[in-house]
């Protein structure tokens, strides 16, 4: 099992999440223009930045339907810049805890399907 430090290390080992955080760090963006600047497919910088926020160093916000990204704390760009230590607020939460709010999303998208199942069967009926 990786170490909180070696999960951080292995995600900035990346260049495109690197380049995305850089790109995060003059404002917030949503998607296509992550993609243009990254100058990487939407499909591949919407997976790097899936694990970055999972790790806690983005995050997301949808406004006038677009999913806007930011930098959680700008500091990790002091990382990035310098190559200093990973401070730690940067370490991301221990895998489990990620696993089980996934699981509980899961739970509750299941449920809301389940209701609209149930709506539809007393509307049938």
């Amino acid at each position: 099992m990786y170490q909180p430090e070696q999960i951080i290390h292995k995600a900035l080992a990346s260049e495109i999440r690197r380049q995305i955080l850089l790109c995060l760090a003059k404002k917030e963006k949503y998607l296509s223009e992550i993609s243009a600047e990254v100058n990487k497919k939407p499909q591949t910088i919407d997976f790097h930045l899936s694990l970055l926020e999972d790790i806690g160093f983005v995050q997301s916000d949808w406004r006038e339907g677009k999913k806007y990204y930011s930098l959680k704390d700008k500091k990790i760009l002091v990382f990035l810049r310098e190559k200093k230590p990973v401070p730690h607020q940067f370490r991301p939460r221990p895998p489990h805890e990620i696993m089980i709010e996934a699981w509980k999303d899961i739970v509750k998208r299941l449920d809301k399907i389940d209701k609209k199942i149930d709506a539809l069967d007393k509307k049938i009926k």
